[in-house]
């Protein structure tokens, strides 16, 4: 359903590129076969799978390391009685070891990666089986001395006996060195002997086991030692047959544990799969689309081009039934086309796409794709016949479930008949319901495909002047191929191209018109939307910003947000100066003054809702902080009233005080003592607390100034991100205790301070 198009959309090169990335031998294999899926729900757990293996690489590395292909020992283990062999045993411990640790590895982190720690119960520490084999052999192969005590037990005697036989000869060299010169002892077939003159059988009787290539001397091995040699290889045959036992005996282990090995084995060349997918995936910067019934890629990569840490400009892919590609050659068209197809082959195997987040994308049965100049010298067909033999088997393929990338749609032919082709290829297509991307040249497909709903059209952005393409795709607009001023720029003579020019029909020369006027319009209109898209976002951050300071301040009462609807007033007037758009201006004002009305109709509700609560003698509380005072005077006018906490007379809003307990006391009566507060220091530091828990330290630490009787005091906010500052700095312009404030000097502290005189 899809190998065909692989080649065409160079998925073979991306897998081999993937593969590379595998551990193992086993896993780079295992991602080669990689075939796309038709199932979406197949699809969709891949890719979770996928998008959850690239969270895990971003935070940490993962365990898995190269390990052997034991596919044929797994095999041969089915076999009763089999004997591994002893690079197989290393082998398969190899596999028992990797899989001890990708367990362990996928056990700590369950909670956060559920999806890939669900692999971990195809895995076994193999714990007794692993233990076996590294007490019996080292990792250069060798059986161990702790592999059985009898083969212990069988080294020990054999190196007594060796040890015994070399301190005897060495005694016999050194006593004939004229019948030894050399004084060499060594082994010949098995046996210890010592290198001697022909003439040895003066001195000793013995038996020879080979001679010198000079014939002069002799390997004889003297007959005091031939016991002792008979021995050691009895003990060597000893040996071989406590080893052959050994192996036996872990090749049974082995075979007792083949289905844990075997689930083992799958499951790491599968992880090493995933693994290889979820790096590439990682080295692409790829995102998880949205499953959906139309293509819709935000800032889509070509994955090769992105792979080549080239500057890869991004574009926008949408489709949602068919799609007709124009612009000039040099425009990147074909690039586009494999791009999307890519994407679609990548996502339906289990990558992530190179596209942005929040992109859309479709499952297709069938990919069916014509890209590239393609001659078939077996059969003997030129480019265009190679075409249409292509095209048409895909035609006789498509369906609804079929995504068709056709590249260059007509050429290679008479221009007339190739154009009239492509229509029909185009027609056939919209009755098969195939959801199709094409490029062409040809003017009469342009504006088949322009005048059909069944189609969109869309123009690779090119740069008139640079002659360089701009890689964008500008959608409801045909392109013109520039085939005129490319030649011109490259030199082509002007009496060539005034010719070329005049041959064109009256048909062509309207057509060509007409696409460029609306080529010219598009640029204009997408120039002032950016404008106007960019002022607008602009705008909307400043309108978020003053809701949360809106947010922030809604205990503190109404009127704190004066001065932010200020602020966000002088920053919307500044916009309206460079907004060009009237309808624009009119909205940001009509959405100032709601602003304001809204701020100051809630401010007069809550003083005339005050005004008729709070009477003169009534107790009242303060709502910043608290504190209780009993009313003096009410001003409903100026919405004030005039309260006694302790020895203090304040104005205060009435919206900022709250009734208590209604009594009616006679002002001349009125005596509230209160205590000096102690060891008070006219500084306060708010560093580190948050903007309610700041101002309500702000308003005690001004209350017990007062009464301690200080007349000018510091507050230390520092500068941080500056809305503690303003908070503070906003809280004294409405203080009745304060009389002025300014921000510190440099000797004082700075912006980071304010100094506050009190009333």
């Amino acid at each position: 359903m899809f190998k065909g198009v692989w080649r065409h959309l160079d998925f073979d090169t991306l897998l081999e590129k993937t593969a590379s990335l595998a551990r193992s031998e086993s896993g780079r294999k295992a991602v080669l076969s990689i075939t796309p899926s038709t199932d979406v729900s197949e699809i969709t757990e891949e890719t979770l799978i996928t998008f959850e293996f690239v969270r895990l690489l971003t935070e940490k590395s993962f365990p898995l390391e190269a390990f052997p292909d034991i596919s044929s020992i797994i095999k041969k283990a089915k076999v009763e009685g089999v004997i591994f062999s002893i690079p197989e045993i290393l082998s398969v411990h190899a596999v028992c070891s990797q899989s001890k640790i990708v367990k362990k590895f996928l056990n700590n982190i369950r909670e956060r990666f559920p999806r890939l720690s669900a692999f971990s119960s195809s895995l076994s520490s193999f714990l007794e089986l692993r233990e076996l084999i590294e007490s019996s052999i080292d990792e250069n192969g060798e059986i161990l001395d702790t592999a059985s005590s009898n083969l212990k037990m069988i080294r020990e005697k054999k190196r007594q006996i060796a040890d015994s036989i070399k301190k005897r000869l060495e005694s016999l060299v050194r006593r004939n060195e004229d019948i030894c010169p050399d004084q060499i002892i060594t082994i010949r077939n098995g046996r210890y002997v010592v290198l001697a003159k022909n003439s040895y059988k003066k001195r000793f009787s013995g038996i020879v086991h080979d001679r010198s290539i000079s014939g002069h001397t002799v390997y004889v091995e003297p007959a005091f030692v031939v016991d002792d040699n008979n021995r050691l290889r009895e003990l060597a045959t000893e040996e071989e047959k406590e080893i052959k036992r050994i192996l036996t005996y872990i090749s049974k282990k082995i075979r007792e544990n083949r289905f844990r090995i075997s689930a083992a084995f799958s499951t790491l060349v599968e992880l090493d799969r995933r693994y290889a997918v979820a790096e590439m995936s990682r080295r692409l910067k790829g995102t998880l689309p949205e499953i959906s019934d139309r293509i819709e890629l935000k800032d889509a990569r070509h994955p090769l081009l992105a792979l080549l840490q080239k500057e890869v400009i991004p574009v926008d892919v949408k489709v949602e039934k068919g799609l007709v590609i124009t612009g000039p050659n040099t425009g990147g068209k074909t690039v586009i086309l494999k791009t999307l197809g890519l994407s679609t082959l990548m996502f339906q195997s289990g990558f992530l796409i190179p596209a942005a987040e929040g992109s859309k994308i479709r499952i297709f049965k069938k990919v069916r794709a014509d890209i590239g100049d393609e001659q078939s010298i077996e059969q003997s067909l030129s480019t265009f016949s190679a075409h249409v033999k292509n095209i048409s088997e895909l035609l006789n393929e498509a369906d609804k479930d079929t995504l068709v990338l056709l590249d260059e749609l007509g050429a290679g032919t008479d221009p007339i008949e190739g154009s009239s082709l492509g229509v029909a290829i185009l027609e056939y297509l919209k009755e098969k319901g195939a959801i199709l991307i094409i490029t062409t040249h040809f003017t009469p497909i342009k504006l088949y495909a322009y005048k059909d709903d069944y189609y969109e059209v869309a123009s690779v952005l090119f740069d008139e002047k640079s002659l360089k393409p701009l890689y964008r795709l500008a959608y409801g607009v045909i392109g013109r191929s520039y085939a005129f001023v490319i030649a011109k720029r490259y030199g082509m003579p002007d009496v060539v191209i005034e010719k070329a020019q005049k041959l064109l029909s009256s048909e062509d020369r309207i057509a060509s018109e007409i696409v460029a006027a609306l080529e010219s319009e598009y640029r204009a209109l997408q120039s002032e939307r950016e404008q106007v898209a960019k002022l607008k976002e602009e705008l909307e951050r400043e309108r978020e910003k003053l809701e949360k300071e809106k947010e922030l301040l809604k205990e503190k009462g109404v009127e704190n947000l004066q001065a932010y609807i200020r602020e966000f007033r002088e920053k919307s007037e500044k916009l309206l100066a460079e907004i060009q758009d009237e309808r624009l201006r009119k909205k940001v004002r009509a959405l100032i003054q709601e602003a304001k009305k809204k701020v100051e109709a809630a401010e007069e509700k809550e003083i005339k809702k005050a005004a008729a609560e709070i009477k003169p003698g009534m107790i009242v509380k303060v709502k910043k902080t608290g504190r209780k005072g009993t009313v003096i005077t009410v001003d409903t006018e100026r919405g004030t009233a005039k309260v006694a906490i302790g020895a203090l007379k304040i104005d205060m809003k009435l919206n900022q005080l709250e009734p208590v307990i209604e009594t009616v006391i006679d002002e001349r009566k009125i005596r509230i003592d209160t205590k000096m507060p102690q060891n008070f220091f006219p500084e306060i530091k708010l560093l580190g607390m948050r903007g309610d828990e700041a101002l309500d330290a702000v308003e005690k630490f001004l209350d017990d100034a007062r009464i301690a009787g200080f007349h000018r005091v510091k507050i230390v906010h520092g500068h941080g991100t500056g809305i503690l500052k303003r908070l503070v700095r906003t809280y004294l312009k409405d203080s009745p205790y304060v009389k002025s404030f300014r921000a510190g000097k440099i000797e004082e502290g700075g912006d980071g301070i304010t100094i506050v005189e009190l009333k």
